[in-house]
């Protein structure tokens, strides 16, 4: 079944900002390397992160390191750079059985990013592909973005955003869906049938992007960034539901600048500790950038994400 994310009154929503106290150490530097838009994996008891490279850091860097938090190693990178394609954005990575995936955005031939993904037998190194995935169907859309999310029934879930800046950037229509996956061996596709699975929020509005699932009290969490990348106005925000298939509603903005995060905190994934607790990756720009123009490094940090009162608040 199709399910649409509804936003009564979301443009409202959108614009409130729920006040709570955040010290000012909140999040730890894990890379200055002039790296966004993070892929956090936990796999075994080695955290990784993965993300859009710059020149100090190369194409799809990999880092890790044993806890969640605190400054992460670079140990290599996602190679799966390939003639013809460009434009390489946030990669995440899993693995199921022997097989590591990376799940990233790219460009053919100057064609829109569409999302595609490579897979080693090594988490850093030796990645086939890229292989396409699915693009933005069409109409100068762009699929971007692709995370991952595991139900309690264990399927595993691509989840990406699929828009246009059709109303002048940052504003345009976007969605953001997932489709279930199957895994055999050193490949993956969309399970048969998995069309009518699609979680679907289509908003007129700004920039909705880099979406990230994760399971808590009973409730399917669903962050997203919104407004401009390239400046101190991107934030996160939160939503839930019951179910991947169920009515996803906004619940609160996360983190803003000016809240003790850093400018900009986006790009934001989220995952589970191998005790239950929640950990939350983004990126920040290392000093203030007001405007499109003004110049800018994005660097990543890594917080603890707690749960008050049944919402999520970044320590």
């Amino acid at each position: 079944m199709k399910v649409r994310i509804a936003l009564l009154g979301a443009v409202a929503a959108v614009g409130l900002t729920v006040t709570t106290a955040v010290p000012a150490n909140a999040a730890t530097v894990a890379s200055s390397l002039g790296i966004a838009d993070p892929g956090y994996s936990r796999i075994g008891s080695t955290w990784y992160l993965t993300g859009t490279g710059s020149s100090d850091s190369g194409i799809m860097p990999v880092l890790s390191r044993t806890s969640p938090t605190g400054a992460y190693t670079k140990i290599g990178r996602v190679d799966a750079n390939r003639a013809g394609f460009s434009k390489y954005w946030a990669p995440h990575i899993v693995k199921r059985g022997t097989s590591y995936f990376a799940f990233f955005s790219a460009s053919k031939d100057g064609a829109k990013p569409c999302v595609y993904y490579a897979s080693s037998t090594r988490v850093a190194g030796g990645y086939s592909g890229p292989r396409l995935l699915t693009c933005g169907g069409g109409g100068g859309r762009e699929a971007i973005d692709a995370s991952t999310y595991v139900t309690t029934e264990g399927n595993t879930y691509l989840v990406w955003r699929s828009g246009v800046h059709n109303l002048g950037f940052p504003r345009g229509d976007y969605d953001i869906i997932a489709r279930r996956l199957t895994f055999s061996g050193s490949t993956t596709s969309f399970a048969a049938g998995s069309a009518n699975d699609n979680l679907l929020h289509r908003t007129a509005d700004d920039v909705y992007e880099a979406p990230s699932l994760v399971r808590h009290g009973g409730k399917v969490w669903l962050f997203v960034s919104r407004n401009r990348y390239d400046t101190n106005a991107y934030y996160t925000a939160a939503y839930s539901a019951d179910t991947i298939h169920g009515t996803f509603t906004f619940r609160k903005n996360l983190m803003k600048t000016g809240q003790g995060y850093g400018y900009g905190p986006g790009g934001a994934e989220v995952e589970k500790a191998a005790d239950g607790s929640t950990w939350i990756a983004f990126h920040v720009w290392k000093d203030s950038k007001p405007t499109p123009s003004t110049p800018g490094k994005r660097i990543l940090k890594t917080a603890k994400l707690d749960w008050v009162s049944g919402l999520p608040v970044v320590r």
